[in-house]
């Protein structure tokens, strides 16, 4: 779909006094590009990759207790490290956008075919164990009871700067394409309630995709687009609760991090060679992305694993 179609599509739902996120869905099932049947195996992949990364760190997932920042309309990441052994995830979403029968088609999806979800996730879990809660699953037949066998403690609408936990109850902080969504103020805030919530041996893993996210439906512009505009112009194209994005770049996250008392034990930024090769021969950037080199500003997904210092000692 044309990018721009689609912001003035968005923005006209944004119109309606009641059911803006209910009616905005179901043009979107019934019209967009997630019309076909719910695939989970996307994110499952992406769980593989995250549980693969805490390995390698010294945090298994085996028995952890994981804190997931923005739920979405599925709970399939949160079903993934269920899967991989979690003890338990809780789930914080600003917007109360989860949908029980697209968690139960993905459970079908998943349940209609074991082998996959064993081949996906076996590398980075024992398989006895995978198969063991995998079937658990598949016994479940409503998103309550799905919920309850894995232990997934949906919360919203909350505050995942202000959750309300323990010190020190969690083990795991994690995201999936959520962090770039959210204001840099409201960052800080969900990193330094990380420093207080994550337990000694406690890390926050979160998978970041700065890319124009129209580029995910349009191949006609570049991951790079939206950053030929300057703020103001950008808000009044993309100004609402499903397209806005902070647009910050991957130094500018450091950043944040940094002043938020993060060390940093991965960071692993993936530049997609297009939108570099076009920026290096003229791409028209606002003056204010100018400052940032064509690997910064051609990052497409940085993946981020940092520990609080306030941990360090302890």
């Amino acid at each position: 779909m044309n990018w721009r179609l689609k912001a003035r599509i968005q923005r006209a739902f944004t119109w309606l006094p009641f059911f803006q996120e209910s009616a905005y869905y179901l043009a979107q099932r019934t019209f967009g590009p997630k019309r076909s049947t719910v695939d989970p195996f996307f994110m499952l992949q992406g769980c593989a990759e995250l549980v693969a990364y805490l390995q390698a760190a010294g945090r298994p997932v085996e028995g952890s207790r994981v804190m997931e920042v923005g739920t979405g309309r599925a709970l399939d990441m949160p079903i993934g490290f269920f899967l991989c052994g979690a003890a338990s995830v809780v789930t914080f979403d600003l917007h109360r956008y989860l949908r029980p029968a697209m968690v139960m088609e993905s459970v079908r999806a998943m349940c209609g075919d074991r082998d996959r979800v064993l081949k996906t996730l076996s590398p980075v879990c024992p398989r006895n164990g995978l198969a063991e809660r995998l079937e658990s699953l598949c016994s479940a037949l409503k998103c309550k009871e799905v919920m309850r066998r894995a232990n997934i403690d949906y919360r919203a609408p909350a505050d995942a700067a202000h959750t309300g936990l323990p010190d020190h109850s969690i083990d795991i902080q994690m995201s999936y394409t959520v962090f770039e969504h959210i204001p840099p103020n409201t960052l800080s805030a969900i990193l330094v309630e990380a420093n207080r919530i994550l337990a000694g041996d406690g890390l926050a893993l979160h998978h970041i995709d700065p890319s124009d996210h129209f580029s995910h439906d349009d191949p006609s512009i570049l991951p790079i687009n939206f950053l030929q505009f300057s703020d103001a112009e950008w808000d009044r194209i993309a100004a609402n609760q499903w397209a806005y994005h902070n647009r910050l770049r991957a130094t500018e996250f450091a950043a944040i991090y940094e002043e938020c008392g993060h060390q940093i034990r991965l960071w692993k930024p993936h530049v997609d060679p297009r939108s570099k090769e076009a920026i290096e021969n003229g791409f028209p950037l606002h003056p204010q992305f100018q400052k940032h080199s064509p690997d910064v500003l051609s990052t497409v997904v940085l993946q981020v694993l940092s520990k609080p210092s306030s941990l360090q000692s302890k």
